[in-house]
């Protein structure tokens, strides 16, 4: 009898099923929310990182101006030893890649240039595309 009632006090002390599904599925809620918290800060901080860098990639492509006296065909000019000149920008092809793995577009109209990321399409011409000249743009709009 003794021992029948210490097996009934320790099953009493534990957890049911219903009580362990229900804790599992609020933690699967809370890591959903944390996961889509996270993936759209990911994706702003990959938008501030481009644009970072094509920040970076305009400046190189004024100093390639200042130093051959006329603008670079492609971006792979920046960051190729000319001679016994070191390149406009270090860092070899890592240097022209945007945050979602695609090369920095160089667009040059006479004169004129700009230095293009597709973005997270990867797609010429979408919503997402962002430009070095439309960067400055919207900071006067500001």
């Amino acid at each position: 009898m003794n021992s029948e009632k210490t097996i009934m006090q320790a099953v009493k002390k534990g957890f049911t099923l219903i009580e362990l599904l229900v804790v599992v599925a609020i933690l699967g809620i809370l890591a959903t929310g944390a996961t889509l918290y996270i993936t759209d800060h990911m994706d702003s901080a990959k938008e501030t990182a481009a644009k970072t860098g094509l920040k970076s990639l305009d400046d190189g492509v004024t100093s390639y101006k200042m130093r051959h006296s006329k603008l670079p065909k492609t971006m792979k000019d920046l960051i190729e030893k000319k001679g016994k000149r070191n390149p406009i920008i270090k860092g070899g092809e890592g240097a022209i890649i945007d945050p979602w793995g695609n090369e920095y577009q160089l667009k040059v109209d006479g004169k004129e240039y700009y230095i293009l990321s597709f973005g997270p399409d990867a797609l010429e011409g979408t919503e997402d595309d962002i430009r070095s000249d439309r960067l400055s743009a919207k900071k006067e709009e500001e």
